[in-house]
């Protein structure tokens, strides 16, 4: 007999069931009661009935869950003797299903790798099974579902994986959803079950297997009582008269209707002839319960657990039920608040849960819980703030395990052989925890590895015989060299040695079942003693009262056997690479939790919306109520999407599965009633306005609902640092210390000075109050080096390129970091800018030395001569530039064709401009240790200079010593004049900008120009050595996007015009006429050097020309900054100092960034801003 317990939330239901159960317990001894809840009830239900029972016992009182119950029947009564299949088996499974097939499914199979995927899958057959779908079913289906190409490529592919899993497990598997019905056919043979009474409380609907199962138990059991949540006013019975899905208590008429049909299935299963149709079966029945009076209809208003509480009775009432009624007392026990993120949210509701028991001393933590709008976003500040004010608590979830250093352990091993020992996997592999190498020796080798690009399980077995690079080109004995490289000998044996089982059964060749490469990573497991080392673990966190890490720990290497021992059943003969085998894995470890239970009886507890289940508390804090998280996320239904779910259910044979996210929505009102109704005191809904990513948030509709029924709730908005008064614990206390104290040393402070200092005077004697202290009023000072250290670390002789002076214009401290302490980034296997320059400048200079030996010029090499060189230079240069660096992948040699194509267009570009004017080059490459003893390379910066800057500056001891090489020189000579024209090659656009040679940040072109004009010089004494030319040229191939319809002559127009020099240029019309012999006419514009002509004849202001005479004060300006910046090298300055210029800086791409300390927020830090100076308003300055 099938008979009911209503009402609404609070209102009593479970506890007049117990109290009945109890009684009858007690009347009849003899007679089985069991009471079945959700799992997350059992422990909880057990207590209350053991507390409600007179003799706190219960001798012939089951509290069980569904999984518990089958246990329960299997034991009694036997069935086919078969392993349980869960959800990792099941993934393993359909992973290797979907490999198996993988041509056959064209719309899943694209989508299987993907991260996640493979549950999808699972659930929606999982789903199938649960609603009795088999293969059969979703045949018709597909046919029914031939206008909808999608949905019909859906169903194909999961017909086709559902049908492969079935075959897998056939004879040999069961899954939980078939268990359920396997216990359905074995009830009526259980003795215990006979003639018992089972009543179901605290679920808010069934699947269909739970039906099936819930018949088979009513037609065994002499009562199923079932309580449901739904006020005992409402029409209890009109599901089938079109209730409308938005409806708050839909789900409750429906499991009503439901139950009332599995009991007319079952009486109709056992007695066909005699059971009515539907209809007249539920109206009699009806009826029947109504005459005996068997049904419990638990009226009231207000419900018994909110009698004594107006606001939260009224809110039971009428929370999403329409018209709205509003509350027109003061709502006293209902409060909305909002702060600015969740750790302050969080810490406002400990504040007010531990002001709550200090005043009502008959308070407990376990009278108050925490729901969550969305539980792992809060999880982080509700570890932290549990912590800081010592309030127990309970985080209700599952952690997923696949985060957990050992399963990066297992995942690195296998990636290690897929890629084939790529630098990444190794190095996951090392550095995962569980082998606790040292670090220093993980990271040289990495550096190693990297550096010398080790590449394959061949590598790794060979000796390593190369020399460790070296930073900053500095040199290292041979014994230390020697030492280094058998400590990562050393490891790499090691390495080698740990995997060597893997190693063995994955050579080329080797056919390899799952079963083999099971045994051989648990081999290298043992090996590694990685289950002592997990146990380590776990005791250290236990000891450091990590109980939830700690059971983590304790629990992963068991889950991780039995996941390996489910591959050895399920699939041990398979046959399969590593990769797949590491895919089957990886489908293993997403399905891996550990749960937990609470470690005290008094806590708070904290869950979410739908999973936790609460029983009566005093006070509930709903956290994170906002639009974001209320509505709940859903999924858009899975792999079947809402409109596929839809359209099954509009069939005539309305085929149901799960719930739709649209019907999900209207499910989670109910959640909310649930939750909301659950507190007997005090009802607390507060959000936060910015979420962890920095977006703000708005409230949820629920608080406008809320306002709407009480118009006296106001939304509270908390400040950030809140009160002194507030503070809680001295944790609390410490952690507000840091904004409490800039906000005092920032003067802001005003009404609470005096609280303030009596706080801070308690908590002086702490150290992290002195480090407070210490940050609060912490500015930056700039201290060079003293000057003994500085000369030691520079010596008098400062050896220094141009690139490096710039480097010091850019930031001080840089410079310092860079070339004193010589840090640089980790030497990478990569072919990136800087090499790219190198093959360029290399190939040219290769190319160039080619003209010579065969006696030919730039200006007369034909376009044949000139193809056959360059390509010789080319194949000669690549093949032994960072020893084949290029040839190292095919990515790589994919770029030979590009860069040979860039510098064929480079050389015929080149030969261009030099036919249009009379220079040539007169060396390449040119070195200035060729130019001797120059005053321009060695600068004396003890002499004393006339300029009022230097003659103010700290006098130094020593000497600056240029070096550089200068690309190509090209020389015109004219009877008693020698020109001189400079070319520095650029892998990238580069324009000269003659406000950054004002700072220091572009020096280059002049201190070339004016090496190699002294270098002509000392040829040429008798001759006047004239700049004609600075010039940057950008080796490229540019392509011309508006080509279209072009001829070629055209199209080589603009190319030429897109490889135009940039730089700097002499205005003399006979210097113009050497460079560009055909720009004459007014409005002419030079493609070979940066210059124009208006209509006038006059320089255009884009043209980039200067005087001799301002060349000249560019030049001595140039050489006095070079002074100045090596006295303050060698006076040992290296301030934090890093400019701004519009919207560049030099921080944006400094590797040292993290070791500078430079933050803006702290006084004495700062940028020095540069301005965009014009050409003339630089000249007016120097």
């Amino acid at each position: 007999m099938l008979r009911f317990i209503f009402g609404a939330s609070g209102a009593g239901k479970s506890v007049s069931l117990y109290r009945e159960v109890i009684e009858r317990a007690e009347r009849e001894p003899k007679r089985n009661f069991f009471i079945l809840v959700p799992d997350q009830f059992t422990m909880q239900t057990q207590m209350d009935v053991v507390r409600e029972h007179p003799r706190h016992g219960i001798m012939n009182i089951d509290v069980l869950s569904f999984g518990r119950l089958s246990h329960r029947i299997l034991a009694e009564c036997g069935g086919e003797k078969m392993p349980v299949l869960d959800d990792t088996g099941k993934s393993l499974l359909l992973r290797h299903a979907a490999d198996k097939h993988a041509e056959e499914l064209p719309y899943i199979g694209r989508n299987m790798h993907k991260a996640g995927y493979i549950d999808e899958v699972k659930s929606t057959i999982s789903e199938f099974m649960q609603y009795n779908l088999s293969p059969t079913d979703l045949d018709l289906l597909i046919k029914a579902g031939e206008k909808r190409s999608t949905l019909q490529a859906k169903l194909k592919d999961l017909r086709l994986l559902y049908a492969a899993f079935l075959e897998e497990i056939k004879n040999r598997f069961r899954t939980p959803e078939e268990t359920l019905g396997l216990v359905a056919s074995l009830v009526p043979e259980s003795a215990l079950l006979e003639d018992s009474v089972i009543a179901f409380d605290g679920f808010t609907g069934f699947t269909p297997v739970q039906y099936r199962l819930l018949g088979a138990l009513m037609a065994t059991c002499s009562e199923v009582i079932c309580t449901v949540t739904i006020p005992a006013e409402e029409d209890l019975y009109s599901f089938r008269e079109g209730v409308q899905e938005q409806d708050l208590f839909y789900l409750s008429k429906k499991t009503i209707f439901q139950l009332e049909k599995t009991e007319w299935l079952a009486q109709r299963e056992a007695d066909f002839a005699h059971t009515p149709d539907l209809d007249r079966f539920l109206e009699a029945q009806r009826q029947l319960r109504k005459r005996r009076g068997i049904d419990r209809l638990l009226f009231g208003n207000p419900v018994v657990r909110l009698s004594n509480n107006p606001p939260l009775a009224f809110l039971e009432a009428g929370l999403f039920r329409y018209p709205f009624k509003s509350f027109s007392q003061e709502a006293s026990t209902l409060h909305l608040s909002v702060s600015l993120t969740r750790e302050e949210e969080i810490s406002r509701v400990f504040r007010t849960i531990r002001t709550l028991i200090r005043e009502d001393e008959t308070l407990y933590y376990r009278d108050f819980a925490i729901v969550c709008g969305t539980q792992e976003d809060y999880e982080d500040a509700v570890t932290k703030c549990a912590s800081l004010f010592h309030v127990p608590c309970y985080i209700d979830k599952t952690r997923k395990m696949k985060m957990n250093p050992y399963v990066e352990f297992l995942t690195a091993m296998l990636q290690v052989i897929v890629t084939d020992f790529a630098p990444d996997a190794v190095f996951h592999f090392l550095k995962s925890g569980i082998l606790q190498e040292g670090e220093e020796d993980i990271f040289l080798l990495e550096n190693y590895v990297r550096a010398r690009r080790v590449r394959g399980r061949e590598a790794y077995r060979q000796s390593f015989a190369r020399a460790f690079p070296t930073p900053g080109g500095k040199k290292r004995e041979e014994s230390d060299k020697l030492a280094l490289l058998q400590r990562l000998n050393a490891l790499r044996e090691k390495l080698m040695e740990m995997l060597s089982p893997l190693l063995a059964v994955t050579e080329k060749g080797k056919v390899v079942t799952a079963g083999e490469l099971t045994e051989a990573v648990r081999e290298v497991t043992t090996r590694c003693l990685a289950k002592e080392k997990l146990d380590a673990e776990a005791s250290r966190l236990e000891e450091a009262n990590d109980s939830e890490r700690a059971a983590e720990f304790r629990q992963i290497y068991e889950k991780t056997e039995a996941l390996l021992t489910q591959i050895q059943e399920l699939l041990c003969h398979e046959k399969m690479d590593v990769r797949e085998y590491a895919q089957i894995l990886d489908a293993g470890f997403s399905q891996m939790e550990v749960g937990t239970i609470p470690r005290k009886v008094d806590r708070v507890l904290v869950g979410d919306i739908e999973r936790t289940r609460l029983r009566e508390v005093k006070y509930l804090f709903f956290t994170g109520v906002d639009d974001a998280s209320i509505p709940g996320r859903v999924s858009g239904g899975g792999i079947l999407s809402e409109t596929d779910r839809n359209f099954l259910l509009e069939r005539e044979d309305r085929i149901e599965l799960a719930p739709t996210p649209r019907a999900q929505m209207y499910i989670q009102r109910l959640y909310l009633y649930l939750n909301l109704t659950k507190p007997s005191r005090g009802l607390y809904l507060s959000l936060s306005a910015v979420g962890s990513d920095g977006k703000s948030l708005r409230p949820a509709y629920l608080i406008s609902v809320m306002q709407e029924m009480f118009p006296s709730l106001i939304l509270e908005k908390t400040e950030g640092v809140g009160k002194l008064s507030d503070i809680q614990t001295r944790e609390d206390a410490l952690h507000r210390m840091a904004p409490l104290m800039r906000s005092y040393a920032d003067g802001l402070m005003q009404e609470e000075q005096a609280d303030f200092l009596a706080l801070y005077g308690m908590l002086q004697d702490s150290g992290q109050i002195r480090a407070e202290v210490e940050a609060a009023f912490k500015r930056y000072e700039h201290h060079p080096l003293a000057g003994a250290l500085a000369e030691a670390i520079y010596t008098t002789h400062l050896e220094n390129s141009v690139s490096r002076l710039e480097r010091f214009a850019e930031c001080h401290f840089a410079h310092f970091a860079k070339y004193a302490l010589s840090l640089q980034e980790r030497e990478e296997d990569e072919f990136d800018a800087a090499d790219l320059g190198n093959v360029f400048h290399g190939i040219l200079e290769d190319f160039a030395n080619r003209l010579e030996q065969e006696g030919l010029s730039w200006k007369t090499f034909s376009k044949e001569e000139g193809e056959r060189l360059l390509h010789l230079a080319f194949e000669e240069y690549t093949q032994t530039y960072g020893e084949s660096i290029l040839y190292g992948s095919a990515r790589r040699q994919g770029k030979l064709t590009r860069i040979e194509r860039i510098m064929q267009r480079t050389v015929e570009q080149l030969q261009y401009q030099l036919k249009k004017g009379d220079f040539m080059p007169e060396g390449v490459e040119v070195d200035f240790r060729q130019a001797g003893d120059l005053p321009e390379i060695h600068i004396d910066l003890s002499k004393e200079a006339e300029e009022k800057e230097e003659q103010s500056a700290i006098p130094v001891q020593g000497e600056i010593v240029l070096h550089g090489r200068i690309d190509r020189v090209d020389l015109a000579h004219q009877a008693d004049k020698v020109y001189v024209k400079i070319i520095d090659f650029k892998s990238g656009k580069k324009d000269f900008d003659i406000a950054a040679l004002y700072y220091g940040l572009q020096l280059q072109l002049v201190v070339y120009m004016e090496v190699a004009k002294a270098m002509q010089q000392e040829q040429h004494p008798d001759k006047e050595v004239i700049p004609a030319a600075l010039l940057y040229y950008h080796v490229s191939d540019p392509l011309i996007k508006d080509g279209a319809g072009k001829s070629k002559e055209e199209i080589l127009s603009k190319i030429r015009s897109e490889l135009r020099t940039t730089g700097l240029v002499n205005e003399s019309d006979q210097v113009i006429a050497l460079l560009d012999e055909e720009l004459s006419g007014a409005g002419s514009r030079s493609d070979v050097i940066p210059v124009k002509r208006t209509k006038n004849g006059t320089w255009d202001s884009t043209s980039s020309v200067v005087t001799q005479e301002e060349y000249d004060r560019l030049a001595s300006y140039v050489k006095k900054q070079i002074r100045k910046a090596g006295r303050q090298i060698l006076n040992g300055d290296i301030a934090v100092n890093p400019y701004q210029r519009g919207d560049r800086n030099a921080c944006t791409y400094c590797p040292f960034r993290s070791l500078c300390g430079f933050d803006p927020s702290i006084p004495g830090y700062h940028m020095h801003q540069l301005e965009k100076w014009t050409k003339e308003e630089v000249m007016h300055k120097i």
